[in-house]
């Protein structure tokens, strides 16, 4: 038998199976791009090469694949993006570009294709189904997802799904836009993603029942179970990761529809790793390395319909890392399609032009626009609580002094959101748990409209952080007295084009200057950038007002009925 010349040979390799769950010595070769010879043992005398690799015992694993992630939340371009994950060993991503999609429309969506068209980086893109996120009673959005959009869209090939459907309240309400949109997108072939943070029983069968085929929210071993139950594949982010629910994991005969995903990674911790982060917090919690693996290669790759990656096997595109130890996942070299992309310089392709219509264009905020709207006096307040871990938010109606429009309670923080266009006063809110002692913070980084969002105790500090924003156009600020922490967001108010290392340091500083002030989350960015996403649970707030997620309806400031307002037992039906 004559053996086919190889243009890369790799041998003494201890090769990731990743179907058999299992390690083996072997070798492989690579003949344009794709894997061709996967075999254990040495390589024959009389194998050819134009490159020979000897890994020296050294494991390969399939490149890891992200099926549902959001490039934005790390505040850079797909460019930047890739610099970023790549020496981290993700090599093919499903990106759901909401965020662009809110502020630019479908030329959001357009502008991301661009973008990642000449990437290493393999980026597949899902059109996003909610934008707006809820609908234009809940909250103002620049742009706008039709069905006629989700058609012409879904022609590019690298378009495979329709993004996470959110509005999960709104679904089955009368004169939703979303099935048409689901109809839309199954007509072409596309995915259906989901986004179930409280679904279960009857209700969740009625969502499953429009073509839904995933979920990645918050995960219990109860919700685990029941969604595989009924059809979905199932995706873990970090948060989902502890040991009850891979307990259930463990238990489960057949695992081949529960996946690894990154859903939102902030660019500092970009710096520590990506999916591998997720891989090594699986192993850390429990499941076995191989399976972590899987569910981060082959799993996703069945899923998203990408039969050319996630397995090191004969035909398949040669997407591969080195990986001296597996329990660490610290990738010493990444190739895709056979090139070595890690390390070494990256070529950093050109940037395409950005979409315009995405402007912050409002008028520059006065203090007297963050005084809460109410009389002076004893007033029953709506006051939204926090918790540490996550964006879960619960509503009641306290008791508090106001006085020329500011409450005298040193332990709530201000919240405003201010449209991005137009003149209406900003939105008032009040939420208790975040520990802001001293100055303001101000976000055009706020999910997933993106309109200016600010907090703070002074209604001066709070229209000095808005006007900074204002005037540069977009970004994260965070002021108090004479410090100022920014972070520039040029494009949309949304990303960056600076380099992950810059934009992680800028975030670091105004993280850690919240911190200083008392601010005590886990992720106080990524819990700030979340107040105002209108499908987060329980309680958020929009440029409109506040909002009651769970009924889809705004409530206001102040409580009609003073009843049960001291132990924050009025309901919600109870105001109007």
């Amino acid at each position: 038998m004559t053996l086919l010349k190889a243009d890369l040979l790799i041998f003494n390799a201890r090769i990731v199976d990743v179907v058999r769950l299992r390690t083996y010595l072997g070798w492989v070769s690579v003949v344009g791009g794709a894997l061709h010879y996967v075999e254990e043992g040495t390589p024959p005398a009389g194998m050819e090469a134009s490159e020979t690799t000897d890994l020296g015992g050294q494991f390969l694993v399939p490149g890891l694949i992200d099926a549902h992630m959001h490039i934005e939340s790390s505040l850079l371009t797909p460019r930047r993006f890739q610099q970023a994950v790549l020496p981290h060993g993700t090599t093919t991503v499903l990106a759901d570009p909401h965020e662009l999609a809110n502020v630019f429309g479908p030329a959001g969506v357009s502008y991301t294709l661009e973008a990642s068209e000449h990437l290493a980086l393999r980026v597949y893109v899902a059109v996003p189904s909610c934008v707006p996120a809820t609908d234009f009673t809940l909250e103002t959005s620049s742009g706008q997802i039709t069905e006629e959009d989700v058609t012409a869209l879904a022609a590019h090939p690298r378009v495979i799904a329709l993004g996470e459907v959110m509005d999960y309240q709104g679904l089955a309400s009368p004169g939703s836009r979303l099935p048409a949109l689901i109809r839309a997108a199954q007509a072409q072939g596309l995915l259906i993603e989901g986004h179930t943070p409280t679904l279960n029983g009857a209700v969740l069968s009625d969502y499953a029942a429009y073509g839904v085929l995933s979920d990645h929210t918050l995960s219990t071993p109860a919700k685990l179970l029941e969604q595989l139950t009924k059809g979905f594949t199932v995706m873990l982010q970090e948060k989902s990761l502890n040991a009850e629910v891979v307990g259930a994991l463990l238990k489960l005969p057949d695992r081949s529809r529960v996946l690894l995903v990154t859903d939102d990674v902030m660019p500092n911790r970009l710096l520590e790793g990506h999916l591998s982060l997720i891989v090594r917090s699986a192993v850390r919690h429990g499941l076995d390395v191989l399976e972590a693996i899987a569910m981060a290669t082959l799993r996703p790759a069945a899923y998203l319909g990408l039969r050319h990656l996630g397995v090191i096997a004969p035909g398949r595109q040669a997407d591969l890392l080195v990986v001296p130890d597996l329990t660490q996942f610290r990738p010493v070299q990444v190739l895709i399609a056979g090139k070595t992309v890690f390390p070494g310089p990256l070529g950093l392709p050109g940037s395409p032009a950005v979409p315009g219509g995405g402007e912050l264009t409002r008028p520059l905020s006065r203090p007297e626009d963050f005084r809460l709207p109410v009389e002076d006096g004893a007033r029953a307040l709506a006051v939204i609580s926090m918790n540490a871990v996550n964006t879960f938010t619960t509503l009641a109606y306290e008791n508090h002094e106001v006085s020329g429009g500011t409450p005298n309670a040193p332990a709530l923080t201000r919240v405003a959101v201010l449209q991005r266009a137009g003149t209406r006063l900003p939105s008032a809110g009040l939420l208790r748990g975040l520990g802001l002692r001293s100055g303001a913070f101000a976000t055009t980084l706020a999910h997933d409209s993106h309109n200016l969002l600010v907090f703070g105790q002074d209604a001066g500090e709070m229209s000095r952080a808005a006007n900074r924003l204002i005037r540069a156009g977009g970004g994260m600020v965070f002021l108090d007295g004479e410090e100022e922490h920014f972070l520039p967001l040029e494009i949309g108010g949304v990303v960056s084009d600076a380099p992950v290392a810059e934009t992680a340091a800028l975030f670091d500083r105004i993280e850690s200057a919240l911190r200083q002030r008392g601010v005590t989350h886990l992720n106080p960015l990524l819990f700030l950038s979340i107040f105002s996403l209108s499908v987060s649970p329980a309680y958020k707030i929009t440029d409109l007002g506040l909002l009651d997620v769970e009924r889809r309806r705004l409530i206001p400031l102040e409580a009609v009925s003073t009843r049960d307002v001291s132990t924050g037992a009025l309901a919600a039906q109870e105001v109007r």
